[in-house]
């Protein structure tokens, strides 16, 4: 009885013979919405079969959201034009397919609560909650007015205990950071995700982003398990809420490094041009840090306070090479290696290297232009499914209730995500370069 409430299915049984068991058909139907019919022989089961059918065409089903609860009497009226109106009294039946009169009120509350007065009182109750914490807020305020105005006045006893507190909760966060870096610091994941938030030059520890992935992921998760929403949408806000953040980064360190790639020949060209001066290699790249731009002038800022520190030069530009990424930059930090151990002219190397860079960037651009309409292809044809499923969702949502609400929708989901993510890379492959 449960699956046909749920159903919506409307029942008309009918008894055949004598024998039948009329009290229990009759219950289906009025618990249903249909209406019993007794067939003594079987010639009468064509009268009752049109009986049933002009039933049906002169029967609407309208459905509603209510607030009453299960047991809760209403009284229904409906209008038809020209066609007459009907007034009913129903109780709302019991989702769990019992019957309605068996459906009381909880015990918790009293009984009145449960009507138009319950409704009063709730929102009188919310009322004066929402009124308390507007007045808790605006004390709040007020005090921390005055405590600003009396700061410079008191003593400053209380604002050391403050800080004391402050230190505490702070100490215990950083065991819990201390905690999570020896347990994972060692792991080559741990470095690029460090390399990562340097190529971003973002002011993260590396713990911290961690900690930070993993609250976006879980608060997200949180927030549509509250919202009621099925397991598979869970597992993909987990996967947003930890994607979003680490995409965010990967892509400031990505537009980092293609300005800091775009500076490049003019950096060596500055170098060149110091070093022609009669400038030491040294002088010349305190020239750069002195006349260039962001992001260039402040890695090699690092490299200068790097050789004051101690540091050999060689450790300190190679170093700067990995911390950036340029490819275009190691091919330097190479050349200058070997120049500075065989010598040679540095001015000459930088000039030939500037000319080498500036045609790699042009070639570069080039490439990028030509497989342009590729990579837009590879952009649609991973985006449409996503863009469709939404649409459809968004207009009918019934329709993709299977693909939401099933086993053998959420197998299909995953089995599409897969064959996407496989398509994706292929697409990739063919539309990318690497000089």
């Amino acid at each position: 009885l449960s699956s046909l409430h749920h159903a919506g299915a409307v029942v008309y049984p009918i008894a055949f013979g004598s024998k039948a068991d009329a009290s229990g058909l009759k219950r289906l139907a009025s618990q249903t919405g249909g209406s019993f019919h007794g067939a003594a022989a079987g010639g009468t089961l064509t009268a009752i079969y049109s009986s049933i059918a002009r039933e049906l065409r002169r029967t609407w089903r309208v459905r509603y959201l209510t607030t009453a609860r299960p047991g809760d009497k209403l009284d229904l009226k409906a209008s038809v034009g020209r066609l007459g109106a009907d007034h009913r009294s129903v109780a709302v039946p019991d989702p769990n397919g019992e019957a309605a009169a068996g459906s009381k009120p909880s015990p918790i509350l009293p009984s009145p609560l449960y009507g138009k007065l319950g409704d009063l009182f709730f929102t009188l109750l919310a009322a004066m909650l929402i009124l308390a914490a507007g007045i808790l807020f605006a004390s709040t305020l007020q005090g921390s007015w005055l405590k600003r105005r009396l700061a410079p006045h008191i003593d400053s006893t209380r604002r050391k205990s403050k800080r004391r507190v402050g230190r505490e909760r702070l100490e215990v966060l950083n065991g819990l950071f201390r905690a999570t870096e020896n347990t994972f610091g060692h792991r080559p994941q741990w470095r690029n995700l460090q390399l990562l938030l340097q190529r971003a030059d973002l002011p993260l520890r590396t713990v911290e982003f961690t900690w930070l992935l993993i609250g976006c992921s879980f608060g997200l998760a949180l927030l549509t398990a509250l919202a009621g929403r099925s397991s598979l949408a869970i597992l993909a806000m987990f996967l947003v809420g930890g994607s979003v953040p680490y995409l965010v980064v990967w892509f400031k360190a990505k537009r980092r490094m293609r300005a800091f790639e775009d500076q490049l020949p003019d950096l060596l060209i500055t170098m060149a041009a110091s070093l022609k001066a009669g400038h030491s290699f040294k002088q010349g790249i305190q020239s750069v840090v002195d006349e260039g731009q962001e992001p260039a002038a402040k890695e090699l800022r690092r490299v200068l306070t790097d050789t004051q520190l101690g540091r050999p030069m060689e450790e300190a530009l190679q170093a700067t090479a990995e911390r950036i990424g340029s490819k275009n930059f190691s091919f330097v930090i190479t050349a200058v290696n070997i120049q500075r151990q065989v010598g040679g002219s540095l001015a000459g190397l930088f000039d030939m290297v500037a000319d080498t860079v500036r045609d790699r960037q042009q070639f570069a651009r080039k490439i990028r232009s030509l497989t342009a309409m590729g990579r837009a292809s590879a952009y649609v044809l991973v985006g449409l499914p996503f863009f469709i499923a939404v649409a459809v969702t968004l207009l009918n949502p019934t329709y993709m209730d299977p693909l939401y609400h099933s086993h053998a929708g959420h197998m299909l989901v995953v089995l599409g995500l897969m064959m996407m993510a496989f398509g994706s890379l292929i697409l990739k492959k063919i539309v990318s370069f690497k000089g």
